[in-house]
C-alpha cells in the first residue's frame, strides 16, 4: 500500500493494556482501538521508555476510513435527537477550547 493510501500510526501496548490519553489523564485499556494514537514515532518512542511500554505500527488506509465513517455516520443518524445534541454540543466545546497553536487544552 502506498503511503499517500494509508494512514501511519503508533500505539503503546503495557503486557496486556495499550496506553489511553484520556481528559488529560494516563490511563489505559485492553482495547487496542481505544489506545491514543500517536502520530509521531519520536513522541510514542518516548512515551514508551517514560512508561515501559513496547511500540506497535499501524496501518489504516484511506478506503477503509471512509467505510468507518458511512458507518459511523449511518449509526449516529439513528440516535435520539436529544443524543445527538449532546454529542454536537461536547464537539463544538472541544473547538472552542483550542488554543491558537490549534491544541486542544483538555
Amino acid at each position: 500500500m502506498d503511503s499517500l493510501e494509508k494512514v501511519i500510526y503508533y500505539v503503546v501496548q503495557i503486557g496486556e493494556r495499550y496506553y489511553k490519553h484520556t481528559d488529560g489523564i494516563a490511563t489505559y485499556t485492553e482495547d487496542e482501538e481505544q489506545a491514543y494514537a500517536f502520530t509521531n514515532l519520536a513522541d510514542v518512542k518516548e512515551k514508551a521508555i517514560e512508561i515501559q511500554g513496547t511500540v506497535h505500527k499501524r496501518e489504516v488506509s484511506y478506503k477503509e476510513l471512509q467505510e468507518l465513517s458511512e458507518q459511523h455516520e449511518e449509526e449516529y443518524m439513528q440516535l435520539p435527537v436529544e443524543e445527538k445534541e449532546a454529542i454536537e454540543t461536547f464537539c463544538q466545546y472541544l473547538i472552542d477550547i483550542k488554543d491558537d497553536k490549534g491544541k486542544v487544552l483538555i
